[in-house]
């Protein structure tokens, strides 16, 4: 028998803004490390030699020295470990621990983080090897020579050392969805995990595509193409989940609705097995319909989220968002029409922001869209991204800040902003201001009693409430320094 361990690491050094009144939306949510759950079913494809752990740290609160010591314990012949860069100094952290504790595994490390710094990050030679994309078919490959005492094969987006030397580059790319396995659901514990806006106290999270085809200016999202799997195949998932008491569901695609026709087929798909189900997504507004939100509304969707981003159509058509204000007006009619729940994105910040006009004209854009709920973000331009680019162009950023933190990372690093036109506290300021004005109107308040339907939701709608509006809800950066 092969014991591999896969890792999400504890998330104690979040990257985070360090503001007053900033709020992660982290902390109000909890979702299953759904790419170690696709890893885990693929080397258990791979060979029945296979045998495969799932520790999440996030769900049971565990630190890096107590995780050191359960992976210890376990005595694996392989560890996996996923990161995105903002959880990069906790990953690091672990691995220090797996080693001082005595883990002799070899240590391979995957997830979004890999595609932006993947040499960066295999320059700490804690690492053996590296995953940068897709990692199901080639993470299995690795593990199969491993296991057979074979060399670790070429192949792209499979980085590893030879004589201590770094090979491999490229990503790690599948082609047909369908040919990957349902993720290992039981290996982790479902009821762990919830949603602010689901509707149950347990919520099970599928994805049903990859990638995304359009190119938004502000999105550091890597350019793969758009893969989705067959409503059938995706089905066959929440039969799994129901089986095991789950009948909530959050899809946690980056565009769900590629097309309405696809929401329809899905929706038949669920009505024909008779399956009693509710769930939501997120997707675009010019790509929803009164006749396509009715029949996703029999079929059990509650909720819809949509990206708009901008205040104004000549903002939208600066980041390239190619929609409209009156299609995002219209969306929410039609979702409330059907008898869902809509949420809205919003971000402060772009460089065409320039005045407190513009930023009341956003805060009044997302008053007027009127959404059941409306999420403020403020600009954040990572590496990858069109904006960034222009920020470092024109100086606006430093180009090595989040290079220079993933070679060296520290506890406390704040995300580097664009302060274009406005400041870092002014942005904050702005932000606290539109969450407060968007949710303290009597109607989102009567709204949201009479959506309520059990205890268990209004329980999350407070606690969601407390995070956001009163000074002892928040735990960003500000306690984490009290306590370093």
């Amino acid at each position: 028998m092969f014991h591999i361990v896969l890792i999400n690491p504890p998330r104690r050094h979040v990257v985070e803004l360090d503001l007053p009144g900033f709020v992660d939306l982290g902390e109000i949510s909890s979702f299953p490390p759904i790419g170690l759950m696709y890893l885990a079913q693929a080397l258990r494809q791979e060979s029945p030699l296979n045998h495969v752990t799932i520790l999440d740290c996030v769900a049971d609160g565990l630190d890096a020295e107590q995780t050191a010591q359960k992976v210890k314990e376990l005595a694996p012949d392989l560890v996996g470990i996923t990161s995105f860069t903002f959880t990069f100094y906790d990953v690091l952290e672990t691995a220090k621990c797996l080693k001082a504790a005595g883990v002799r595994a070899p240590l391979a490390i995957g997830g979004p983080h890999m595609y932006l710094f993947g040499p960066e990050t295999m320059s700490h030679q804690i690492f053996d090897i590296g995953v940068v994309g897709d990692g199901e078919e080639v993470f299995a490959q690795a593990c199969k020579a491993l296991r057979e005492g074979t060399p670790i094969p070429d192949l792209p987006g499979l980085l590893h050392r030879v004589d201590g030397k770094l090979t491999g580059s490229g990503v790690a790319q599948l082609q047909g969805l369908d040919d990957v396995q349902i993720p290992a659901i039981d290996l982790i514990d479902p009821t762990k995990y919830y949603s602010t806006l689901g509707k149950s106290m347990a919520v099970g999270t599928i994805c049903s595509s990859r990638g995304c085809p359009f190119r938004c200016t502000f999105c550091q999202v890597p350019h793969t193409p758009y893969r989705t799997r067959a409503v059938e195949n995706v089905v066959d998932e929440m039969e799994r989940y129901v089986a095991m008491g789950i009948l909530d569901f959050f899809f946690f695609d980056d565009l769900f609705n590629i097309t309405k026709q696809r929401v329809v087929d899905f929706s038949k798909e669920i009505l024909r097995r008779g399956l009693k189900v509710s769930w939501m997504f997120r997707g675009r507004v010019d790509q929803i319909d009164e006749e396509m939100m009715r029949m996703a509304v029999k079929a059990g969707c509650h909720t819809v989220s949509v990206g708009v981003e901008d205040a104004t159509d000549k903002g939208l058509k600066a980041i390239r968002k190619n929609i409209t204000i009156a299609q995002a007006k219209q969306a929410v009619r039609d979702i409330r029409k059907s008898g869902a729940r809509s949420s809205t994105n919003w971000i402060l910040g772009f460089p065409h922001h320039s005045t407190q006009a513009d930023m009341d004209q956003l805060l009044r854009t997302a008053i007027a869209v009127d959404a059941d709920y409306a999420q403020f973000s403020i600009l954040q331009c990572m590496p990858g991204s069109e904006l960034y680019d222009q920020a470092v162009q024109e100086g606006g950023l430093d180009p090595d800040a989040w290079r220079n933190y993933v070679l060296s990372p520290v506890p406390l690093f704040s995300p580097p902003i664009w302060e274009r036109h406005f400041s870092k506290e002014q942005l904050c300021a702005h932000y606290s201001h539109m969450y407060k004005r968007y949710y303290m109107r009597p109607r989102v308040f009567i709204r949201e009693l009479l959506a309520t339907a059990s205890f268990a939701e209004l329980f999350r709608k407070v606690k969601t409430f407390c995070r956001f509006f009163l000074p002892w809800g928040h735990k960003g950066h500000n306690d984490k320094r009290a306590k370093a």
